[in-house]
C-alpha cells in the first residue's frame, strides 16, 4: 500500500514538473515574440505569414536544447542554468568531457540546420531588408538576455566557491 502511494506522489511531482517545464517554454516563447513584434515594422502580407513559422522555429529550438539537455544528463552531467558550470565541468571524468563537447557540436550542427531550414521560408516571405532587420534584432535580444543572466548572476548571494571573488 505504502508503495503505490509513493509511486503515485512520485508520478504526480514528474507529471507537475513537465508541466511547468513546458509552461516556461511558453513563456519564453511568448516574451520573445512579444519583442520582435513590438520592435519589427513589417507590411501586411508579410506580418500574417511571418509570425506562425517564427514560432514553429522557437518550439523546434527549444525542443533541441531540451535534447542536448536530456543526453548531457543520461550521462550524468548537469551544468545548471547558465550551461557553463565551471564548477561541475571541474568535477567530470574524461569521458564525460568528450561526451559534454560532442554533444555541443551536435548542437550546434543541429542549432544551424534549423536555422538554415527557416532562413529559407524566411526569404520566401520577407523583403531582405526585413529580413536583416529582424536577424540584426533576433542579435539584439540575445545579448540582452545573456546581459540580464549575467546581471542576475553577479546578483546572487556568494557561495563558498564564489566568495571573495569580483563579478566580471
Amino acid at each position: 500500500m505504502k508503495k503505490s502511494v509513493l509511486v503515485s506522489i512520485l508520478i504526480l511531482l514528474g507529471f507537475s514538473i513537465t508541466i511547468f517545464a513546458q509552461e516556461k517554454s511558453i513563456n519564453k516563447i511568448q516574451e520573445r515574440i512579444a519583442y520582435m513584434k513590438s520592435n519589427l515594422t513589417l507590411s501586411g502580407g508579410e506580418n500574417n505569414s511571418f509570425w506562425g513559422i517564427y514560432e514553429q522555429y522557437l518550439n523546434e529550438e527549444i525542443k533541441i536544447m531540451e535534447t542536448y539537455k536530456k543526453n548531457l544528463a543520461k550521462q550524468g552531467i548537469n551544468l545548471g542554468i547558465s550551461g557553463t558550470n565551471k564548477e561541475v565541468i571541474a568535477n567530470l571524468s574524461e569521458k564525460q568531457i568528450g561526451y559534454m563537447q560532442d554533444q555541443k557540436f551536435e548542437l550546434r550542427k543541429n542549432l544551424l540546420n534549423l536555422e538554415t531550414t527557416y532562413h529559407k521560408k524566411y526569404k520566401t516571405i520577407l523583403s531582405p531588408r526585413h529580413l536583416q532587420d529582424f536577424y540584426n534584432l533576433e542579435y539584439k535580444y540575445k545579448k540582452e538576455l545573456t546581459k540580464k543572466k549575467k546581471e542576475l548572476k553577479n546578483n546572487e548571494p556568494a557561495s563558498p566557491v564564489n566568495a571573495g571573488k569580483k563579478p566580471r
